[in-house]
């Protein structure tokens, strides 16, 4: 999800050619973090709101800025990111949107729409139903030359996952209840990639909980462009002190590219 701030950057230092769609959406909401997930979900007792606004930055230069709004209540969630990126050469801007309900100690998505608009439009809609994504739309497709040598997603790619925001609505339900919600592996799918983030705990920092989450791409994507080095290592902070029953936020996050790390605050 807040992978909208980082895909144009990264694309942009690794392509040999301007691409073609600067931003190609959300290739994980995530892609590499959409932030993470969870096993044990508490259901809310009462509706709560909240609003966050996040800006990110390379080498300290402000390259994107998204608002992060949502609620969760009596077994039922939403959630909305609205933002722009850009760097010199290209800019794009993104609104996704997830909703859903919880069922004993899981999210079970409804609905996720990821609109983006930069040198070209394009939409990605994802219905759920039960444990599996059912209905998939992209508009316009991708250009077959784009998809060439990427793994095809297959029917198992479909099962026991989490869209890129009800991913990141886990894992800030998770981190409500725990001190310790690094643990844990997330099954993403986003529409055109599948993905897994798994997580773990961070050296303690002051007034911080640092979790670090290993991204692992499954399919949707080309095995040329993510086998070689070492799997890219998401950093993921959240308050260690927050009002009684609210909901903690990320507060930072930290993704490694090779000309250096972008890094993603709330300001607000």
């Amino acid at each position: 999800m807040f992978d909208n701030l980082v895909w144009p950057v990264r694309q942009f230092m690794t392509s040999k050619r301007p691409p073609r769609e600067p931003m190609r959406v959300l290739v994980a909401g995530g892609r590499l973090l959409t932030a993470a997930i969870l096993f044990a979900i508490p259901a809310a007792a009462a509706a709560e709101t909240f609003e966050a606004v996040y800006r990110a930055t390379l080498a300290g230069i402000p390259i994107g800025k998204a608002r992060l709004t949502g609620g969760v209540g009596a077994g039922t969630y939403t959630l909305r990111l609205k933002g722009e990126a850009s760097i010199p050469g290209f800019s794009n801007r993104f609104d996704a949107s997830s909703n859903g309900t919880s069922r004993g100690a899981r999210l079970m998505p409804s609905n996720y729409r990821l609109w983006t608009e930069g040198r070209s439009a394009r939409t990605i809609a994802v219905n759920f139903m039960g444990d599996r994504a059912t209905r998939i739309s992209i508009d316009p497709q991708p250009d077959p030359a784009d998809q060439q040598g990427q793994l095809p997603i297959e029917l198992p790619h479909l099962v026991d996952v989490l869209d890129p925001l009800s991913a990141i609505m886990s894992q800030i339900l998770l981190a409500s209840q725990s001190d310790n919600p690094c643990d844990g592996i997330m099954r993403v799918f986003s529409g055109n990639t599948r993905f897994d983030l798994t997580l773990g705990s961070s050296d303690p920092v002051l007034d911080e909980i640092v979790c670090r989450a290993t991204y692992r791409p499954i399919a949707g994507h080309k095995p040329s462009a993510t086998s070689t080095g070492k799997p890219p290592m998401i950093v993921i902070a959240y308050p260690k002190l927050v009002s009684d029953g609210a909901l903690r936020l990320p507060i930072r996050l930290e993704f490694p590219l090779p000309l250096g790390t972008i890094v993603i605050r709330r300001i607000n």
